[in-house]
């Protein structure tokens, strides 16, 4: 009975034993003490759902790569990294870094144990740092009409910036987003169109009216930015003169854009002189006519001028 109870703890000692050394053959090689380790990312700027290829590159003291297999422990302040992994024969090991929503600096740690930690910095959360806009055609005539919105939004290295919220906005008129947000493309871009009548360009005093962009992320920036859209308006005539003997000095105070003007002096003479002077034969009360152009049509006034000849 004593015999059959030793042969079997001998065989349980030989069976401990023969586990012990297989999971010895599982085991991780240990980088030796003095290990170099080199990190890298790519990109080292990702967008808040992004993703970054971390590389890391272990070599012993001799500047040979260490033992394939060897872990290589990885640690993050921001987003999510596999704890660690394994180099190949080369001595490389690759991870991916994944953003999780949150903007800022991730700092990304990497050693062996028997190395130093080496340390690289990855922008999580890409923020805009400037938008244009571009307004086509850049006016529109008092009858109503329609214009193309298209924003550029690039961060602060001048790229394209993707997935960035964009609200365009206008002081008159419909927008086709309604007002609310749209995201850039790859390209950076993001477009709108704007619907104006006339009524709603009736209740602006000026030439111009204004549409503009703000640019926002999930990190707290806002960037804005506003451009005028022209009203092509008809001319509204209008005139004023001084006399002096039978020289009369004409000055075009026409309400809005003009490119051409025709006066007719009452006594058979016209000019197409903007600001003309005319000298009239002989004293009188003259009939003189305005008309003011531009591209959307005339309008013409009649003021009566008297010259005196004194």
């Amino acid at each position: 009975m004593e015999n059959r109870r030793r042969n079997l703890l001998a065989v349980l000692a030989a069976s401990l034993s023969l586990a012990l050394c297989a999971a010895c053959d599982k085991t991780s090689p240990v980088a030796p003490s003095g290990t170099l380790i080199t990190i890298s990312a790519n990109p080292d700027r990702i967008p808040s759902d992004g993703s970054a290829e971390i590389r890391v590159v272990a070599l012993r003291p001799n500047g040979t790569p260490v033992s394939r297999g060897t872990l290589i422990r990885l640690t993050t302040t921001l987003g999510t990294i596999p704890p660690s992994v394994g180099v190949d024969e080369r001595g490389e090991a690759l991870a991916m870094l994944q953003a999780d929503g949150q903007f800022g600096v991730a700092t990304v740690s990497a050693n062996t144990g028997g190395s130093d930690t080496a340390t690289i910095d990855v922008q999580l959360g890409l923020s805009p740092a400037s938008v244009t806009v571009q307004v086509t055609p850049n006016s529109v005539p008092e009858t109503g009409g329609e214009a193309d919105l298209l924003a550029i939004v690039r961060d602060d290295r001048g790229q394209p910036l993707d997935k960035a919220e964009v609200n365009f906005r206008t002081e008159i008129g419909t927008l086709d987003s309604g007002g609310t947000l749209t995201s850039t493309g790859a390209d950076g871009t993001a477009s709108d169109r704007l619907i104006v009548t006339s009524g709603d360009l009736d209740t602006v005093s000026g030439d111009s009216f204004q549409v503009g962009v703000d640019v926002g992320s999930g990190g707290g920036q806002l960037v804005t930015t506003n451009v005028s859209v022209a009203i092509q308006r008809l001319p509204r005539a209008d005139f004023t003169f001084n006399t002096r003997n039978l020289l009369v000095a004409f000055e075009d105070t026409t309400d809005g854009r003009t490119t051409s003007w025709l006066w007719t002096f009452g006594d058979g003479n016209t000019s197409t002189r903007q600001n003309p002077t005319h000298t009239y034969d002989e004293p009188g009360t003259y009939a003189v006519t305005f008309r003011a152009t531009n591209s959307l049509g005339s309008d013409e006034v009649t003021k009566f001028v008297q010259v005196t000849g004194q």
